[in-house]
């Protein structure tokens, strides 16, 4: 959820409220949503501004799980689920702050502005369930089972979420998590290995306010305002609270916080309550409170329905009723209040006058407050699947609310959202999960430069099953499903057979995706490179994304491979046999575009936004299509981002090869070191070339059209020229102009 300004007023104060902690030999529960964003923002150095460097996060996912290990840590992962309906208003609001952070981001602000890439929890929640780590998702917002599951276990929460402070329970807060091992020095006891990092407890909270009790913070959390609560409805609560001062330059949100905890320390929280309510006339007070107890309930909740999905015993601690609001005392507080004076007193401030309904409520509140159920209505198999981590967070989205939420990407705002190339693909998914063939998805996504827009997404027209009859296909005719889908022959299936399983996703991506807009050669030549690289090259060679540590580490190399081997038709033979010396003299050759141009740091407007939109539009397509092989139960190999795409590699050989009039003549002389790598590579092109004929029509289309838009654009110059009369003047769109001779 999150409260804000609560995690600054903590951290200034850590020394009081955060204690020195040795984390090992334990349980850990871990907030997957908040933790999976951390490590790639402090830890996968990705260049944001090119769509997601993913094989540098899979790096520090695996370090972080890595150190864990070591120290005998053992992690529970709990992952959000659908979002809620109540928090729609909140979800748009981040929705735009996001779309407007990923239309100001570009290499000169890469390092103060932040977009996370579309795969980022995909790739997390991946490697969770590849590796086998207790994992759940919950069916929407996942805090409050969060702590309850710590509550149960008897350990802390790993996460950056303010809420935390507020839950009764062990947190530590991400940046007080050392991502390194230490090791004890004692004398003459064993040793061990453990997590240098700070913790934090409410007990000791507490202590620095006398008389605060456990049970008023959840009201300290919904008078600040969080995502289902906004703090303007307390406005008039706010006009007769004491604000307090703070040390140095505080903002007025640091200052509200102390105030109330001063407020909180003389107050129970039904006192607390009845004076909030008494700053509102009758009409408002049943309709606040409402709300007030549902906040407040999300606080002290003490069960969690997920524990189930781990083999553990909890260890249960004491549920102590001081710890839950009294819903029926809180009614009481309201009858008392019906009648009372006071509530006369409520008065608006110019400007601050809300438009009330009959029933008592604002328009704002209405649309922050929309009632949520934590029931769904689905079906029980979809929901074990998705509580397993199987299912992605929109399915859910799409069989409770009808709507697909996009993720903002880096893309040119000029032209449409990159979602909307994969609308036949979410219709399919759409009309499976959901079995209807009249209403159709509400795409909620950009809409014009910075605006935050519904679309609806054309009803799929093509026979599908329903969700029910899944099971029933077999894997050829989901296979055979999917191509329909995609509008794709189902004599690609013959292309498909010449490679590795963990390709055909891949492949699929590329031809739907070449389908789908008019992408040329150049991309896909560095898509194809890009997986050839994450997937094979640093296996055999090992992680090196920084020039300068690749060549110290081999300077002494010289390529000595010899091509004759190298003849086989069988593109999975040709590229296992890719050596290791083959594998150095590639990446030699191609290091540098790993890395930022410094061109780019430079001058922003040498940036190829148009470049980064495709590449967003790719990634569109890839996940899209992942979704669908997924609610079809794999019938196709599920695929590894970190073994697939960089992004910053794919934008700076892809603009290097736009430059290019033969691309293959170019490719032999970057891998002139690399015999075995060229020669997958071209065996890869030249299969899809003879399956994917659309491309090449698209190519010459483009080159026509930029050829026609350039000789316009020179015969305009032309004509604005003045030339002496006695010139005879000839048009040449090759040479811009020429004079030719005298009159």
């Amino acid at each position: 959820m999150g409260i804000r300004g609560l995690t600054t007023f903590i951290q200034n104060r850590s020394h009081l409220y955060l204690e020195d902690y040795e984390l090992h030999d334990t349980e850990l529960v871990i907030d997957g949503n908040s933790i999976a964003c951390q490590l790639y923002k402090w830890h996968a150095s990705s260049n944001d501004c090119f769509g997601g460097d993913y094989d540098k996060f899979g790096k520090a996912i695996n370090n972080f799980f890595e150190v864990l290990k070591q120290c005998n840590i053992t992690p529970f992962v709990i992952f959000d689920g659908g979002y809620e309906t109540r928090k729609v208003a909140t979800i748009i609001s981040r929705m735009k702050n996001k779309i407007k952070s990923a239309n100001q981001l570009n290499p000169v602000t890469e390092t103060s502005v932040s977009v996370f890439p579309i795969f980022l929890r995909k790739t997390f929640e991946h490697f969770v369930n590849q590796r086998g780590i207790n994992k759940v998702r919950c069916d929407f917002e996942g805090d409050t089972d969060t702590a309850n599951i710590a509550r149960a276990l008897g350990c802390p929460i790993l996460s950056y979420d303010s809420d935390y402070f507020i839950f009764d329970t062990l947190y530590i807060p991400f940046p007080n998590f050392e991502m390194t091992v230490r090791r004890t020095k004692l004398q003459n006891i064993k040793t061990y290995k453990y997590i240098n990092c700070k913790i934090y407890s409410v007990d000791k909270f507490l202590k620095s306010f006398d008389g605060l009790e456990k049970r008023s913070l959840p009201m300290l959390a919904v008078l600040l305002g969080n995502d289902y609560v906004k703090r303007g409805v307390f406005t008039m609560f706010y006009q007769n609270l004491k604000i307090q001062k703070c040390h140095g330059n505080q903002s007025d949100q640091q200052k509200r916080i102390k105030s109330l905890l001063i407020w909180l320390q003389n107050e129970t929280i039904e006192s607390a309550l009845k004076k909030v309510l008494s700053r509102y006339k009758k009409v408002r007070r049943n309709n606040i409170m409402k709300k007030i107890q549902e906040a407040i309930k999300g606080y002290n909740s003490l069960d969690s329905k997920y524990l189930n999905y781990f083999d553990v015993i909890p260890i249960l601690k004491d549920k102590s009723p001081k710890t839950d609001l009294d819903l029926s005392i809180v009614n009481n507080i309201h009858d008392e209040e019906e009648g009372s004076s006071s509530e006369e007193k409520e008065g608006y401030s110019s400007g601050e006058k809300e438009e009330i309904n009959n029933d008592g409520s604002s328009s704002e509140e209405e649309l922050v407050f929309e009632e949520s159920s934590s029931e769904v209505d689905v079906p029980p198999k979809f929901l074990e699947k998705f509580r397993k981590c199987i299912y992605p967070p929109s399915f859910m989205d799409i069989s409770v609310q009808n709507k697909y939420y996009c993720v903002p990407q880096i893309e040119n705002n000029s032209l449409e959202q990159s979602t909307m190339i994969s609308f036949d693909i979410l219709s399919a998914i759409h009309k499976i999960l959901t079995n209807s063939d009249d209403r159709p998805l509400l795409c909620i996504g950009r809409k014009g430069s910075e605006h935050v827009g519904k679309s609806q997404i054309p009803l799929c027209n093509i026979p599908v099953p329903s969700y029910n009859e899944i099971e029933t296909l077999s894997k050829e005719s989901k296979e055979n499903l999917i191509l329909d889908i995609l509008d794709i022959d189902n004599t690609f299936c013959s292309c498909l057979k010449m490679f590795p399983q963990s390709w055909h996703i891949f492949l699929l991506t590329i031809h739907y995706y070449l389908k789908k807009t008019l992408a040329g050669w150049p991309i896909i030549y560095s898509l194809i490179m890009s997986k050839l690289l994450l997937s094979y090259i640093d296996k055999k060679v090992g992680f090196y994304r920084s020039s300068k540590i690749f060549n110290k580490r081999f300077a002494s190399f010289t390529s000595n491979q010899k091509t004759e081997s190298l003849n086989t038709d069988d593109i999975q033979t040709s590229l296992e046999n890719i050596s290791q010396n083959d594998s150095i003299g590639c990446l030699k050759a191609v290091i540098t575009y790993f890395e930022m141009d410094d061109k780019l740091t430079r001058n922003y407007k040498a940036f190829d936004r148009n470049l980064v939109h495709s590449i967003s539009q790719f990634q569109s397509c890839l996940l899209h299509i992942g979704h669908l092989n997924i609610l079809l139960d794999f019938p196709y190999s599920d695929f590894y981002m970190p073994d697939l795409l960089n992004s910053t590699f794919v934008y700076n050989l892809t603009n290097n090869l736009n430059k290019r009039t033969n691309l293959d003549e170019y490719m032999k002389i970057l891998l002139k070191d690399a015999p075995g790598v060229l020669y997958s590579f071209q065996c890869i092109l030249d299969t899809l070339r003879s399956y994917i004929k659309i491309e090449m029509t698209q190519q010459i289309a483009i080159k026509k059209r930029k050829k026609k838009k350039r000789k316009a654009k020179l015969e305009e110059e032309f004509e604005n020229i003045q030339f002496d009369s006695d010139e005879e003047v000839v048009f040449d769109p090759n040479n811009k102009f020429a004079v030719l001779g005298q009159s």
